[in-house]
């Protein structure tokens, strides 16, 4: 369906460049954004981090927008929270691995091009639900648009632990949990306890039981 009914990303990137890239249309990031060069500079957007079956740890799942990107490589990571020409919440890494998600199995590869999506591992820890991976031959480049969602985090429901001595394991099971899911808010409240946001009660019942089960284990 996807083939048939939408546009090639060498189509698609020509139009959706303008709307995507922050960062000036003549440069020449954008310019190979455009034309989706698999030899351009690195653009990659995280969308999502998925949990990886190595206990505790994240694959950086996102769109390839130009250049290739390849394992081993040393990137450029910029959050959420980057602003251009600041230090904050911008990194130098190299990525481990490259892989393709299939299904419920990923396949490690040893590069990926543009127009495709990919997951990265290694990078996990310098980002917290979404962001641009980028060129280190570049540190002019801007970041991608973050997506924007149609629904809130509105149902607040505070949590702690039955047995007060895994206070830790919760606090590490909630950074967890707001890494997995893009929507999903976890706070501290001024009066002590620990929150979670979701969209709706079925939302909110999910996190919880993710956060018994997997990320907290508590």
């Amino acid at each position: 369906m996807m083939v048939l009914h939408l546009p090639s990303p060498r189509q698609a990137q020509k139009y959706r460049t303008s709307y995507l890239y922050e960062g000036p249309q003549e440069d020449i990031i954008a310019e190979a954004m455009r034309n989706c060069d698999p030899k351009g500079p690195i653009m990659v957007y995280i969308s999502k981090m998925v949990p990886s079956t190595d206990k505790g740890r994240f694959y950086a799942f996102g769109r390839v927008f130009s250049g290739t990107v390849a394992s081993g490589q040393k990137v450029r990571i910029m959050g959420a929270n980057y602003k251009p020409g600041k230090k904050d919440d911008l990194y130098e890494k190299n990525i481990t691995r490259t892989v393709l998600m299939m299904g419920r199995n990923v396949e490690s590869i040893p590069d990926v091009p543009c127009g495709n999506t990919v997951a990265l591992s290694g990078i996990d820890q310098y980002l917290i639900k979404t962001g641009t991976i980028a060129s280190i031959e570049h540190p002019e480049s801007h970041p991608i648009r973050s997506m924007k969602y149609s629904v809130s985090p509105v149902v607040r429901v505070a949590v702690k632990p039955k047995n007060p001595a895994d206070l830790p394991k919760l606090v590490e099971g909630l950074k967890k949990l707001a890494k997995s899911d893009p929507l999903v808010l976890c706070e501290y409240d001024e009066s002590g306890e620990n929150v979670i946001a979701g969209c709706g009660e079925l939302h909110v019942e999910i996190c919880l039981n993710d956060l018994e089960k997997d990320f907290a284990q508590c």
